[in-house]
């Protein structure tokens, strides 16, 4: 469920928006024409990435329904501020997917970072059977991720609609990047706690079972 993206996410989908709505907007072009220019390279590089990695992507298919729809509504509605909160339509359902799936036997942060990291597999799945601490860090984890996209679809949303039209896209970067930051640290502080962080993250290593 990765994006299939690399560096140049920070440049098309981040740094080419923002040039594009303030270069529009000092050429006279109101709000909503500028933020609906802002949506186009972020539709370029996911069609480019999906034809790159030529399979789906259901976050990325998710990122360019929630660019579309927001599109629409915003253009029949009139209203900029609907583009402003795009982003939120991501963060609220993921952040309820995420703790959903903490009914099921694998929750969706395990699952998700399994498949980015598809060398480490093996290990992470005898790790998965085999340490109850492995497991409990994990669904802790997930919880965390749970409540850190609850509080940035809401953030997204405050700023939205409470500061100028004109100042909210400078904020989404920084927001990505805080809510990137919040993410990390609860992954990292509770695999290091249950002394498996090195172990599947650490430098690569013949894979052998647990316990050899």
């Amino acid at each position: 469920m990765s994006t299939g993206k690399g560096p140049w996410l920070l440049v098309v989908d981040i740094g080419v928006p923002l040039a594009l709505y303030y270069g529009l907007k000092a050429l006279g072009a109101s709000d909503l024409t500028a933020l609906l220019a802002g949506v186009v390279p972020g539709l370029i590089s996911s069609a480019v990435s999906l034809a790159r990695t030529r399979r789906t992507d259901l976050l990325g298919m998710a990122v360019v329904v929630s660019m579309v729809a927001s599109a629409v509504v915003a253009v029949l509605g009139g209203d900029a501020r609907l583009l402003l909160v795009r982003n939120a339509w991501i963060s609220l359902p993921f952040a309820g997917i995420t703790l959903w799936s903490l009914r099921h036997p694998q929750p969706m942060t395990y699952v998700v970072t399994r498949a980015m990291f598809a060398p480490r597999a093996a290990l992470m799945d005898e790790l998965w059977e085999t340490d109850a601490r492995f497991r409990h860090a994990w669904k802790w984890i997930t919880v965390w991720w749970g409540i850190a996209t609850i509080v940035d679809g809401v953030v997204r949303i405050v700023v939205s609609y409470t500061l100028p039209i004109s100042v909210v896209p400078a904020t989404d970067p920084v927001i990505t990047v805080a809510t990137i930051v919040a993410l990390q640290v609860p992954t990292i502080v509770l695999l290091r706690r249950s002394g498996s962080w090195h172990r599947v993250f650490g430098p690569r290593r013949p894979y052998s079972r647990v316990g050899d």
